[in-house]
């Protein structure tokens, strides 16, 4: 497939992010904390610099939203929202299930899509109108229909040390309903295998934008559904997530986490 420069250019940056933390893996790092639970480390920062110069090289006046640092550039015709290193907690713990997740906004919809992991040697990519590749492979959603024969996938956010009633029974009454529930550590991992059919469905709150930018567009792109749990499919600055490979899934789980 022959890609936009937009994307050809989010794919270079994914790979410069990745080559920084593959350099820090399993080595010494310089952990700090955003909250009790949150860490951010070297890698993360330097990974969001080598992206962030990559796209500036190429596109200056666009915009950035990024995890680190606080850049917020939002408002611009063209934003990339950029997550350097999507599953950190596991980064720090050698855990190999991680990624740089790259999304371009035009507007107020996405655009390009990058979610590479780096260890698994696997590079997600999507753009509007051009579907959802895999390592140069087209990929699809599962044609999975039915709940009890569906593989879900769910995160638990930081937030839930403090608040977490709704997050843990929404956990009980979906994996009831279905084949089985996995949690990874990365939204952008579980995004981007809801995408090439690994996963029936995925949901979560108190997401960020920078975790499912890139994954909301490979979803759509290999023909699955995002929305809020609401319904809403406006949903990259919502506070909750739904993605499922079918209408059918999608209406049950939303009722699932809505009862």
């Amino acid at each position: 497939m022959k890609f936009s420069s937009f994307t050809n250019v989010a794919l270079t940056a994914a790979q410069k992010g990745a080559e920084v933390l593959l350099k820090h893996y399993n080595g010494k790092l310089n952990i700090e904390y955003k909250s009790e639970i949150d860490p951010v480390t070297q890698a993360d920062k330097g990974s969001q610099k080598a992206i962030i110069k990559i796209i500036k090289d190429t596109f200056p006046e666009h915009g950035i939203l990024a995890e680190e640092d606080g850049v917020n550039e939002v408002d611009k015709e063209y934003c990339w929202i950029i997550d350097p290193l999507d599953g950190t907690v596991n980064f720090v713990h050698s855990l190999p299930m991680f990624a740089v997740s790259i999304g371009l906004k035009y507007k107020n919809e996405i655009i390009t899509g990058v979610v590479y992991s780096p260890l698994m040697n696997e590079v997600f990519i999507a753009e509007k109108g051009k579907g959802a590749w895999l390592n140069s492979k087209k990929i699809k959603v599962s044609s999975i229909k039915d709940n009890i024969r569906a593989l879900g996938v769910t995160g638990f956010p930081y937030s839930i040390k403090k608040d977490n009633n709704k997050i843990l029974k929404n956990f009980e009454r979906v994996i009831v309903k279905a084949q089985g529930v996995r949690r990874l550590g990365s939204a952008a991992l579980d995004l981007a295998y809801v995408a090439c059919g690994r996963f029936e469905f995925f949901w979560e709150q108190d997401l960020k934008a920078w975790d499912i930018a890139a994954g909301i567009l490979l979803v759509k792109e290999a023909g699955g559904i995002v929305s809020d749990y609401s319904g809403d499919k406006d949903c990259l600055f919502k506070s909750t997530m739904l993605a499922s490979n079918s209408l059918k899934i999608h209406k049950e789980i939303l009722k699932i986490v809505n009862d």
